[in-house]
């Protein structure tokens, strides 16, 4: 009825009449949505206001006596149910106040709703309260109104559906998730993964781990020139005396999942050398945050160290990569995710995933290089370049330049990348949602399709190497 299709409406209610006369006695019907789009769903602020309209169609075209049944909540519960429903479909709002605040003016919502069928119907039209609480069953409160009071003592009921809704702590990490710079697609499965059950523990790894700490085996060719930076590399990963803060191997992260980080909201004192401080900080950066994410920045903490703690942290790493990736996903910051590509680039469980975190590594850090010298030269991160061709020497000697829409450097780049990451899912899940992510973002990648794209550039042998292999989405 929303969609004001005459002709499927009248279809509909002839298939409703021809059932309703094939049957005896009174035949009951149920529709969710038959007075209309829950409230924040559609662009419209007005609650229900095609409700009378939609009363009236079913009326005039349906034989017999019709009898409506309409459930009144509790004005405040019902429209928090709303936006409840609201967050777990769409990103629209990031809290209940703006729900409201987009809602025409919500006091005494019934009477305003209902006034006209209240006066239209009259008998016809009876209002059932809903009643709040986990025993109360909608099913049984409609039949008991249209049988009689004690009616359904005899029925057997165990099996009803009751009507549940998301704890106060899920709502809180779907406003969030609202609010989130993920891809959509992470977003709507990390809400999915919120309202689900746990997810399978990862038992045991079929692990053949790489060598940790990294050999520092100096080589012969070093040259003198890079020496200094030599010490960095010795200076890496050395052993340190820490506790191990860690929660147990078999630990429930599907409760963690749905549980916000508490955390102080100020930086707390001490540095990152000692774990007892670390953990504060960690708790500090995650505050509001699915706890997962919490102890997945403690797992990365141990295996950027040399503690004797590598197998726990490396097991918790992979359940959480394993079992608790959509939340992962949906949540994380991408400087989380960078930390993740080093993580499997030096603790990968096989091959596949140390070459794939080594990779995605180094990308997203020349990536995160050239974004900072953009922002350092006080450029907007989306706007085209000048000039399609390079108008200064180059610093570097012998390295190719390009102009603008003359290379296949950026599709080629993404591509070998994404072949990468298909060798491993744990790993490649992880890749693809930084892919994403930089695919919708502002970035030398999207400035060079951006500044072909506006120029009208076309080179014959490159007219299909845009970053992504498609022209770039431009609102003109």
């Amino acid at each position: 009825m929303a969609r004001d299709d005459a002709d499927g409406i009248a279809a509909h209610i002839a298939e409703l009449n021809d059932l309703c006369a094939q049957m005896e006695g009174d035949l009951l019907l149920s529709c969710e949505d038959l007075a209309g789009d829950l409230p924040g769903r559609a662009a419209k602020r007005r609650i229900y206001p095609q409700l009378m309209r939609h009363l009236n169609t079913l009326r005039n075209g349906l034989r017999g006596r019709v009898v409506f049944y309409f459930f009144t909540r509790e004005a405040n519960a019902w429209l928090r149910s709303a936006y409840v429903q609201s967050l777990k479909h769409h990103k629209k709002f990031r809290s209940f106040d703006g729900f409201l605040g987009f809602l025409n003016n919500t006091d005494g919502i019934w009477d305003g709703i209902l006034a006209r069928p209240r006066a239209k119907l009259g008998a016809d039209f009876i209002e059932i309260p809903y009643q709040e609480g986990g025993d109360f069953s909608a099913i049984r409160a409609l039949l008991e109104v249209i049988l009689g009071d004690g009616a359904t003592e005899e029925l057997d009921m165990k099996d009803a559906r009751r009507n549940s809704a998301p704890s106060d702590e899920v709502v809180e990490l779907l406003e969030l998730l609202n609010s989130s710079g993920a891809s959509l697609e992470a977003i709507r499965a990390a809400k999915k993964s919120l309202l689900t059950e746990a997810t399978p523990k990862v038992e045991f790894l079929d692990a053949d781990p790489s060598e940790w700490p990294p050999a520092k085996r100096k080589p012969d060719w070093l040259s003198e020139d890079l020496i200094p930076l030599w010490s960095r590399v010795e200076a890496r990963a050395n052993w340190q005396l820490q506790p191990d803060l860690m929660p147990p191997f078999d630990c429930d992260l599907s409760a963690l999942r749905r549980r916000p980080m508490d955390a102080p909201d100020t930086f707390p004192e001490g540095g990152r050398n000692h774990m007892e401080n670390q953990v504060k900080i960690l708790a500090y950066r995650f505050r509001g945050m699915p706890e997962i994410c919490y102890i997945l920045g403690l797992t990365i903490s141990y295996l950027r160290r040399q503690t004797g703690h590598e197998e726990h942290a490396t097991f918790l790493f992979q359940r959480l990569w394993n079992e608790e990736f959509a939340v992962l996903l949906g949540v994380l910051p991408t400087r989380w995710l960078i930390s993740t590509f080093q993580t499997f680039m030096d603790h990968g469980v096989n091959e596949n995933q140390r070459l794939i975190g080594a990779a995605a590594y180094f990308m997203s850090n020349t990536l995160k290089l050239y974004e900072a010298e953009r922002a350092l030269d006080g450029l907007p991160p989306g706007r085209p370049y000048p000039n399609v061709a390079p108008a200064t020497k180059s610093g570097f000697w012998g390295l190719d330049r390009f102009q603008v829409g003359g290379t296949d450097l950026m599709l080629n780049s993404n591509a070998l990348l994404l072949e990468l990451a298909a060798r491993d899912d744990t790993a490649g899940r992880v890749v693809q949602e930084f892919m994403l992510r930089l695919k919708k973002s502002d970035t030398a990648f999207s400035r060079m399709d951006k500044t072909r794209y506006v120029n009208k550039i076309e080179h014959p042998q490159f007219s299909n190497c845009w970053s992504f292999h498609i022209p770039p989405d431009i609102k003109e």
